[in-house]
């Protein structure tokens, strides 16, 4: 199964300015029922951040109203993965970089939507759900070859 057969499309991630305050990144987390939010500067995203980013921000005592740009892992950039990797080259390029979530871009670098550790588990949990079939890169269960 590809990358681009599970994610999330980029239309539906929620989505928040550099320039917000953690308050409103965390209402928009809440609100919504997500572990996470992809940041834009200028419709560019910038990077994404994580519920794990708020319990930090909640530890070291950042004002709710600081400003997520302020407070966001700038360093480390948004990983991204190809729409046309498949999944299990996705789980080792996540635990490779110690990601929970990752931009997906097309051939052309365009955003095309954001996967997680979970969307890529729940893929893991249908294939094992599908024995004695396979599921194929287009998604469908076909009968498991005999030797």
């Amino acid at each position: 199964m590809l990358v681009s057969g599970f994610m999330i499309p980029y239309s539906k991630v929620i989505k928040c300015e550099a320039s917000d305050t953690v308050k409103n990144a965390l209402n928009l987390m809440m609100d919504w029922k997500v572990s996470c939010l992809v940041i834009v500067l200028d419709d560019k995203p910038t990077g994404i951040i994580t519920k794990t980013d708020m319990c930090w921000c909640y530890q070291n005592g950042t004002p709710l109203n600081s400003q997520i740009g302020d407070i966001m892992p700038w360093a480390s950039g948004v990983k991204k993965v190809k729409s046309t990797m498949d999944r299990d080259s996705a789980a080792k390029f996540f635990e490779k970089n110690k990601l929970h979530h990752a931009l997906v871009v097309d051939e052309n670098e365009k955003e095309v939507g954001l996967i997680s550790a979970l969307d890529i588990s729940k893929e893991v949990a249908k294939d094992a759900r599908a024995w004695p079939y396979n599921r194929h890169e287009d998604g469908k269960l076909h009968p498991v070859a005999s030797h």
